[in-house]
Order: structure tokens, then C-alpha cells, then sequence
């Protein structure tokens, strides 16, 4: 009877045991915690790495005056043109007849940290036109004779191999200008041979021309 008796006291306590640990495994799963990390990132290019400047030198900036050469027929001057970063300004041919012409060379500098396209060549209104030349006659100068002479002024705008005269291009394409390096920009003014004569002084009003850069093509 006793050997009975401690069979099923062992049994009630392995009973008793195997209860045991299953009520302390559903103890421990019965709790749990989630963490989570939020994260996120922002760019900010510095713009001041997208540089492009106006130079008197090609290999290095420079801001030195830029003097126009005369060609075409003899009697031309012209003023010195300076440069101020992105501007250059001062740029007056001085005509005494038609068949004369001024040039002013100078360039351009990639002194970012990207590459830069040329993507257009601007030129704007003079003021109180629709038109990028603008002529004025002088107070005893036939305006009529002033606005035939007038259509043979034009100003062209060479940028290394992309030309354009007296009109607007703004669907330049595959123009690189390589981070560190500079290429040469030519503005020649020109009152065109053939053209009509005043018969007094006028003035020529010429709109600004834009050159826009950009880090892509």
C-alpha cells in the first residue's frame, strides 16, 4: 500500500511540476515591447559651388579691363569694359560711318564644383522697345534716316563655337564648360557696310545680353 501510495505522490507532484512550468512559461510570454527608430535624411547643395564668372583670363580669374578692337573700315574707337563677377559692363563702340565694327573678347570661368552648360544666350529689350536695338537721333537728326541706318547695327555673341547675332538661342544643347577650366566669349558691334546714313549724331541703345549657365545639359 505504501509503494502505492508513493507512486501517486510522485505522479501528483510531476503532475504538479509539468503545470508549474507551463503556467511560468505562459507568465513569461504573456509580455512584450516593440522598439522603433524613426530616421530620415535631407541634402541641401551649397549653391556657392556652382560658380561661373565672368574673366579677363582664361586660365585663372582675372578682372583686368577689357579694351574693344576696331576692324572694318578706319575712324572706330572704342571705351574699356570692366568685369564685376557675373557682369560686364562698359562695352561702346563709337561709329563714325557704316563698314566699321568693334570687338571685345574676354571669357568665361567654371570656378564651382560642377560642370556648366551653356543653355542659352539672351538678348533683352532695350528700354522702351520691343526690340533689342534701340536708336535715338540727335535734336537736329532726321529720325527717318536714323531708323534706316538703324538696321545696320547688330551686336554678335560668339561663346567658343556657339554663335548668335541680334537674336535669342535658348535651345543650346551638349555646350560643356569643364569644372576649373574657362572658354572665350567674343561681342562684336557692328554697323554693317551698305548701311543708311544719318545726317546728324544718333545714339544706339543696346539691351542686355544674358548667357545662362546650368550644372546640367
Amino acid at each position: 500500500m505504501e509503494g502505492k501510495k508513493d507512486r501517486s505522490a510522485q505522479v501528483i507532484a510531476i503532475i504538479a511540476l509539468f503545470f508549474a512550468v507551463i503556467g511560468l512559461s505562459l507568465g513569461f510570454a504573456a509580455f512584450s515591447q516593440t522598439l522603433t527608430i524613426h530616421s530620415s535624411a535631407e541634402v541641401k547643395p551649397d549653391q556657392t559651388a556652382f560658380n561661373v564668372k565672368f574673366s579677363s583670363s582664361e586660365e585663372s580669374l582675372a578682372t583686368e579691363e577689357i579694351t574693344g578692337v576696331t576692324g572694318g573700315e578706319a575712324g572706330a574707337t572704342a571705351d574699356p569694359a570692366t568685369i564685376s563677377g557675373t557682369e560686364i559692363s562698359g562695352l561702346k563702340a563709337k561709329f563714325t560711318k557704316p563698314g566699321q565694327d568693334v570687338t571685345y573678347t574676354f571669357y568665361v570661368r567654371n570656378e564651382g564644383e560642377y560642370d556648366a552648360y551653356l543653355k542659352s544666350i539672351t538678348y533683352k529689350n532695350a528700354s522702351e522697345t520691343g526690340t533689342s536695338i534701340n536708336c535715338k537721333p540727335g535734336s537736329d537728326t532726321d529720325a527717318g534716316l536714323v531708323a534706316t541706318a538703324c538696321n545696320g547695327m547688330k551686336v554678335t555673341v560668339t561663346v567658343n563655337s556657339t554663335e548668335t547675332t541680334t537674336e535669342s538661342n535658348s535651345s543650346i544643347s551638349e555646350h560643356k564648360l569643364a569644372k576649373g577650366a574657362g572658354e572665350e566669349v567674343k561681342v562684336k558691334i557692328e554697323y554693317a557696310s551698305g548701311s543708311g546714313i544719318a545726317d546728324g549724331d544718333f545714339t544706339v541703345e543696346i539691351g542686355d545680353i544674358e548667357l545662362l549657365y546650368k550644372s546640367q545639359d
